[in-house]
């Protein structure tokens, strides 16, 4: 073990309570096992086929190539990292990174530290004097990174000589991560918050509920399809329910497709805090605005209306003024090119967020974001 690796730990303890990374239970878990491992010296088990056994659940002999889990997870962390020290988050003395195409982090200490350990015990570095000191993970990599103590002059030359080139190293890589970050498709990002953070269900109505046997119409089910794919495409699943109530509270993330019937035993958590809802009127089914004493908002027309809920139990609801409208919606969520921009940062505790789709050509979908009642508030959602 690492002389530091007690602050080691601490510090990724830091890092899983911060606000970039306190939403993400399985995020903070992908960090602290790459981290115990390399501290343990293990090093050749942060291989992407060992780490997607591991805390992936995948099979041995599962296809790395089409099953993209880890990396995108990785991917998920770099970026949580670089949100984290971007806002100045850390006053720790030990930070660390996840390279590129590399799943082992690397660990630094600031001079000022590196100073106080020189005079306990020999200072470890990638190379004499650079100012951030990598912290070993063997004792093979402490024999090979000894500054001899013979030689200080060495170390003493190799600050003023090698800090400049390190910092710049450092800052382009700071300015590098940052851009991913800001790059990242929104697209991406709520399709990997739902399916990667989340246990997906699916609620269509049934046509019948009068009947004693429940049917669910093939249209809806058709129009439903795109999600089964996306599903896919972000290696999770949904599964179809039957009822509104979540058996896992925060961990799961109901899609309800369309009008919940009056029948249905559902009251969403959160109404009370949805400005908007689909109502009838003599002209069909229309937005309406509770804000406005409950008027509808005819200057919409034929429209669709998603409403995601982060209270206690988060919910992504797709209705419209007819089927339609509905079907529209689904298709523009599916589409990389058409996902509206206006979704992120859609999934915040204790807030809803409702977008109205016209579907009259060149009108501007147009977003509403509302606090939720102190009550109806999600505690500890993992998201």
């Amino acid at each position: 073990m690492p002389r530091h690796a007690s602050e080691l730990k601490a510090a990724v303890e830091a890092v899983c309570q911060s606000q970039p990374f306190r939403t993400s239970v399985k995020s903070c878990q992908f960090l602290r096992h790459i981290v115990r491992l390399t501290l343990e010296g293990n090093v050749d088990e942060l291989k992407e086929r060992l780490i997607g056994i591991a805390l992936l659940g995948r099979e041995a002999s599962y296809d790395t190539g089409s099953d993209a889990g880890v990396r995108v997870r990785a991917n998920d962390v770099r970026k949580r990292l670089a949100a984290y020290y971007a806002a100045g988050c850390s006053d720790e003395k030990l930070t660390f990174e996840i390279p590129s195409g590399s799943y082992i982090p690397r660990f630094y200490m600031p001079r000022s530290l590196q100073t106080e350990a020189a005079h306990s015990t020999p200072a470890t570095v990638d190379s004499p004097g650079s100012i951030l000191a990598q912290i070993p993970v063997s004792q093979s990599a402490v024999d090979s990174r000894r500054i001899p103590l013979a030689r200080p002059p060495v170390r003493e030359l190799s600050v003023q000589l090698l800090a400049l080139p390190t910092l710049a190293a450092l800052f382009l890589c700071v300015i590098c991560l940052r851009w991913q970050l800001a790059q990242e498709h929104p697209f991406v990002t709520f399709w990997n918050t739902v399916f990667q953070e989340h246990q997906a269900l699916l609620y269509v109505p049934v046509s019948r509920p009068d009947e004693q046997q429940d049917v669910v119409p093939a249209d809806r089910l058709e129009d439903a399809a795109p999600l089964f794919n996306l599903a896919g495409r972000f290696h999770g699943r949904i599964t179809l329910t039957r009822t509104l109530a979540s058996p896992d509270g925060a961990g799961d993330i109901l899609i309800l497709i369309g009008a919940i019937p009056a029948s249905a035993d559902h009251s969403s958590p959160s109404a009370e805090g949805e400005r908007l809802t689909l109502g009838g009127s003599p002209a069909g089914r229309r937005v309406i605005d509770r804000a406005a004493g409950n008027t509808a908002l005819d200057k919409f027309g034929r429209a669709a209306l998603l409403t995601i809920d982060n209270g206690p139990e988060r919910s992504i609801h797709i209705d419209g003024t007819d089927d339609g409208a509905i079907a529209s919606l689904i298709h523009v969520l599916s589409e990389a090119n058409d996902f509206p921009e206006g979704l992120i940062n859609s999934f915040q505790d204790g807030t809803v967020t409702q977008i109205v789709f016209p579907m009259n050509p060149g009108a501007q979908a147009v977003v509403f974001r509302e606090l939720l009642p102190a009550a109806h508030t999600a505690m500890n959602g993992p998201l």
